[in-house]
């Protein structure tokens, strides 16, 4: 007995299902039925799916529920690969189009590709590239026989908030495409809440620890077989992956937790997915839109005001990778008729960019406009507005690739540097006291 096949059952039809193949009837001899197959799930992500081999931990799970309950998986997942260049490398299409999978686990890049506002990694918009891309990747599962799934992942470390905007992106997706949701960014946000003590992040932020993907493969495990996991195995074993590269030479210990620790996280997934089974499925959330910087009041621009160098804070590039906020160093010097100039860059970090010629530059009535190379490795412009205020001159900087859509948008500001100080003349001698 195969358990789902070309599976278009609801959830609670499927566990329905796998009640009646944990309790067949023990029959021997001639009667007695082959072992039913595995279910097969394939798994289509990047880090988040194969640190501490998320895929292996449900497997590890499901056997520990019992012994007839047989999961089988693989996973196609590299480092911060997206569901888009997943679908332009073709790896992960031709898994999916040779196996016979009876669901497809669908994760994407942790805020949907890159947007930073202010060097802060915000949640992109699902429209550019999550959205058509979740599309196709579900198109395809479903011609080969299996259904899609959607693993919500959980908001980093330092933004909590933006956990109802990564919900938002997974629900409305899954509800038009009528695949279920894993509810595992939900039971993370619920953990962190209730039970605080608990580690769920490795100590980048955003990653997660052993509990963090035990937690997850406990909201898998409910999801595909709608049965509870409290009382499943806590400390599971298997093979490491290394980049999604599986290291089938060793073996290790994935998730270690006490008894105790193990029970509160799996009772967390339960009843995260009870409540979402209970509402239908999905979930509607209304999350307010990540604020975008703007330029204030600027005064009249005349050229001769903006000549000389200037200096400043720059939000723009990622503060997780020690970059922001950053020094920008603008020269403006006047180039025959018009204005030509430069643009340095000195990170948080330290590294630097430029030089930079200024391209585009133009001086408007109360706008000042030019654009400068993303990084030297040429991905692209950067393009900047700036105004004069009593301040020196503010800017915003803004910069989308077209082909993926990451997207960056900061402010700088700028002052003229204190010119140098003057070498203090040593005081002069005290005259000598007078003699007797």
């Amino acid at each position: 007995m195969r358990l789902l096949p070309g599976l278009r059952f609801p959830l609670p039809l499927l566990a329905t299902l796998l009640v009646c193949v944990l309790v067949w009837p023990h029959r021997t001899g001639a009667e007695e039925p082959s072992a039913p197959h595995p279910l097969r799930v394939l798994f289509i992500g990047n880090s988040y799916t194969y640190n501490n081999n998320l895929p292996a931990l449900l497997e590890g799970l499901a056997g520990s529920a019992n012994p007839a309950l047989r999961i089988r998986t693989r996973a196609i997942a590299r480092p911060g690969v997206r569901l888009q260049q997943h679908w332009e490398r073709g790896e992960a299409l031709a898994a999916l189009r040779q196996g016979r999978w009876d669901y497809v686990v669908l994760q994407e890049q942790s805020t949907l590709g890159l947007l930073l506002i202010e060097g802060r990694h915000e949640v992109n918009d699902p429209g550019l590239a999550f959205h058509p891309y979740a599309r196709r990747f579900a198109e395809e599962a479903r011609k080969v026989g299996a259904q899609p799934l959607f693993l919500l992942t959980w908001a980093r470390r330092d933004t909590p908030e933006s956990q109802a905007r990564l919900t938002q992106a997974y629900m409305s997706v899954a509800r038009e495409l009528e695949a279920p949701i894993v509810p595992a960014g939900l039971a993370w946000a619920r953990v962190r809440q209730e039970l605080p003590e608990e580690v769920l992040y490795h100590q980048d932020g955003s990653h997660p620890s052993a509990a963090g993907s035990y937690l997850t493969a406990c909201a898998l495990y409910a999801t595909l077989t709608g049965r509870s996991p409290v009382g499943l195995a806590s400390t599971l074993s298997g093979h490491p992956m290394r980049e999604g590269v599986l290291q089938p030479a060793k073996t290790v210990r994935l998730a270690s937790l006490t008894q105790e620790e193990a029970e509160r996280l799996q009772r967390v997934a339960w009843t995260t997915y009870e409540e979402l089974r209970q509402s239908g499925g999905y979930v509607e959330v209304q999350p307010l839109a990540p604020g975008l910087p703007s330029l204030p009041e600027g005064s009249p621009l005349e050229p001769p005001a903006l000549l000389g160098a200037w200096q400043g804070e720059m939000r723009f590039y990622s503060q997780e990778a020690g970059q922001s906020p950053a020094t920008l160093h603008l020269t403006l010097k006047q180039a025959g008729e018009h204005l030509g100039g430069t643009v340095r860059i000195v990170f948080a970090n330290g590294q630097t960019e430029g030089p930079f010629p200024l391209e585009a530059l133009a001086v408007e009535p109360s706008r000042l406009r030019f654009s400068t190379p993303l990084l030297s490795k040429g991905r692209g412009k950067v393009e900047h507005e700036a105004v004069l205020t009593a301040e020196g001159l503010v800017g915003v900087a803004r910069y989308e690739n077209p082909r993926n859509h990451d997207r960056y948008v900061g402010t700088w500001r700028l002052q003229r540097p204190a010119p140098p100080a003057s070498p203090r003349e040593p005081p002069a001698a005290e005259a000598a006291p007078a003699g007797p």
